[in-house]
């Protein structure tokens, strides 16, 4: 993918800047370019603009952007970022609902539990997929559950994504730390070709290609500067002497390891693990439960917009810190509706419950035939039916038998269990409109 890159600025003119204050709109204007954050080329092409041509448009704008911004060095590169009102609106939402608010008495903790698990695979899977693997999400997710061994290099790299989370998740108490990155990325790179590349940084230059066209869209700092930069930004990272939000400092996180790339293969699953380890480390929770992954790789050419962009505009992160957000954002509003689904579930699982037993049936199978409703591919067995509700095999066998007589549910064997599954989510509600 190639982006235009901005006209260069030689000196920032602030008299100027000051002056065209005295324009009518300007700061209706600016504050626009705040909100959305405009890259050159949508400068470029913009229909009534505040000055006679887009590069003097563009210069104010980066005068502007010049006086807010936050400057941040490592090694000889200088990067810097605009914290708009706009970003602090969002960081102040992100706060009030992603440590753990959005779970208060609102989801059970078998749903948590249930989410929590999809969500784990989901990001697995979906990390490996930006990266070129090559299988479904469904095979991908029949592999993990059923924990059977992976037969391609591509199921492969999905595992090692599924561990190396694991992983992450036992190591909040650390600092990030050389030895952290390069265990991180050993378990992502295990029996891969990208194996090869592990416990070590690179030795040798990387130029990195675009994924849709296949030519260099950006080239690394040179090797030698690598150990450097990862021992300052571990040093970012790590030091509290001034703050930044964490949703910033992830970002910025997640930018350097993609800018450094440090190993020969593997960057882009380490950047994104890294990302969600300090959040979660940070106490955003409900991390647990959203695949930032899955939210980039649905939105693939955004990610790399926003990585080219903050290259291409002299490292300005906002644009990747913009993009991170807007992840975050899409990927919690799938718990919401998540959570909101769980909720209308329950309330028509409860209202068939209340109906079948209004129908004769007794209130254990009234509770099985209101969860098949809304699992009609779920099993049942005796064992789990009789511990479930507390009552006798002898019982627990009755009432399923019941309901077989019935024609509601079928009896198989599963492997050497006998299970019980649901013929048709029709006949109940054949029998809910008798």
């Amino acid at each position: 993918m190639k982006i235009e890159k901005p006209p260069h600025i030689e000196n920032l003119d602030f008299n100027k800047y000051i002056e065209c204050f005295k324009k009518d709109g300007i700061n209706s204007f600016l504050q626009e370019t705040d909100k959305r954050y405009f890259y050159w080329s949508e400068i470029k092409h913009r229909p009534n603009l505040p000055f006679d041509s887009p590069e003097k448009t563009w210069e104010t704008i980066k005068t502007h952007r010049f006086i807010g911004a936050k400057r941040i060095n490592f090694g000889k590169h200088s990067f810097s970022y605009n914290l708009t009102s706009f970003i602090q609106e969002d960081l102040h939402n992100f706060d009030l609902k992603l440590i753990g608010g959005l779970y208060k008495n609102s989801i059970t903790p078998q749903e948590q539990q249930e989410y929590f698990k999809n969500s784990l695979i989901e990001e697995a899977i979906a990390s490996s997929q930006i990266e070129g693997a090559a299988t479904t999400t469904d095979v991908a997710r029949d592999m993990i559950k059923s924990g059977r061994k992976p037969k391609t290099e591509s199921e492969q790299m999905i595992i090692n994504n599924f561990r190396a989370i694991r992983e992450i998740e036992n190591r909040l108490d650390e600092d990030l730390s050389i030895d952290l990155i390069l265990d991180i990325h050993q378990i992502m790179t295990v029996k891969t070709d990208a194996a090869v590349y592990a416990g070590k940084f690179r030795d040798h230059p990387i130029y990195v290609k675009d994924h849709i066209d296949g030519e260099i869209a950006f080239t690394a700092p040179d090797h030698s500067e690598v150990n450097e930069l990862i021992e300052q930004i571990t040093d970012f990272i790590n030091t509290e002497n001034e703050f930044y939000h964490p949703i910033i400092k992830a970002s910025i996180l997640h930018f350097m390891i993609g800018f450094i790339h440090p190993f020969g293969d593997g960057n882009g699953r380490t950047a994104r693990a890294l990302f969600y380890w300090y959040l979660i480390k940070k106490g955003y929770s409900l991390l647990k439960h959203i695949s930032i992954s899955k939210v980039i790789l649905n939105s693939r050419t955004s990610y790399d917009k926003a990585f080219l962009r903050t290259e291409n505009d002299d490292n300005d992160l906002t644009y990747f810190i913009m993009y991170s957000m807007k992840s975050l954002r899409v990927a919690f509003q799938s718990l919401v509706t998540y959570r909101d689904r769980k909720r209308d579930e329950r309330h028509k699982a409860s209202e068939i419950i209340y109906e079948l037993t209004q129908k004769g049936f007794n209130k254990r199978q009234a509770d099985l035939l209101g969860y098949l409703f809304i699992k009609p591919k779920a099993k049942m067995t005796v064992p789990i039916y009789s511990k479930r509700h507390g009552i006798v095999r002898q019982t627990a066998t009755r009432d399923l038998s019941d309901l077989e007589e019935k024609g509601i549910i079928i009896k198989s064997k599963d492997g050497k269990t006998m299970v019980y599954e649901l013929i048709d989510i029709k006949n109940i509600s054949n029998y809910l409109n008798k």
